[in-house]
């Protein structure tokens, strides 16, 4: 009877410090930001970033780092700067050729746009994010917060519990009547004007995963108010 009275009791001792360690870890969605922000710098850093420029290099593209430029929250140029995303709109500033006036990117691509924003830089700290659960990725456990971007494409960031940096996004949206999922997983983060930054990400391609690599952020451009802005004649 002694015995399984202490059993009884063992086994009611590892519920409640089952249930306690679950409650430990189960962060309000601020606290889970603010971490990650903590994680990434400190959110005084984060709040004084305003542009972004990055060389990064995507090997199914060729072996030639790419441009990719960023005003917060969602304006963009890329293609060596001849195509401009203005947070609703996307277009080739001397046409799709360089050769000729602008022209406007098929509507149903402007979520692509937003996207890249978010793959470079987090959303969470852009748009209200909503915790939607933990998931556990080779015993390690993730926050996964989503956040719906303002063209309607949503994103889904996975954020360590550990180190609380974020490993992966993985986006979401409709696409010439086709769904379209692209991701990011993350790694080798390193120290960009006191900013911990991903220099490794792999993605998916009609190749498979594959690797890339950031060669180099540069951090607060001052761009000129009309760099991001779609010229009048765009049709």
């Amino acid at each position: 009877m002694d015995k399984i009275y202490f059993k009884l009791q063992s086994l009611i001792l590892m519920i409640l410090l089952l249930i306690n360690s679950c409650t430990e870890k189960r962060l309000s969605t601020e606290e889970i930001i603010s971490r990650c922000a903590e994680a990434m710098g400190g959110i005084h850093h984060i709040n004084n970033l305003k542009t972004i420029r990055t060389y990064a290099v995507f090997p199914d593209h060729g072996e030639h780092p790419l441009l990719f430029e960023i005003k917060r929250p969602n304006l963009s140029r890329s293609a060596g700067g001849k195509l401009v995303f203005d947070g609703k709109r996307a277009c080739w500033i001397q046409g799709i050729n360089g050769d000729s006036k602008p022209e406007l990117v098929d509507p149903e691509e402007w979520k692509d746009f937003e996207v890249e924003i978010a793959f470079v830089f987090p959303a969470i700290f852009e748009y209200p994010p909503e915790l939607i659960g933990v998931e556990t990725i080779d015993r390690r456990e993730f926050y996964k917060l989503k956040v719906t971007l303002p063209l309607g494409a949503t994103i889904i960031y996975f954020i360590d519990n550990e180190t609380y940096l974020i490993v992966k996004a993985a986006a979401n949206f409709k696409m010439n009547n086709n769904e379209v999922n692209p991701y990011r997983d993350y790694f080798d983060y390193r120290e960009v004007n006191d900013l911990y930054l991903p220099h490794g990400f792999t993605y998916g391609s009609r190749y498979g995963q594959i690797k890339g690599w950031v060669e180099s952020y540069e951090i607060n451009i001052p761009f000129n108010n009309d760099y991001f802005r779609i010229p009048d004649d765009g049709n």
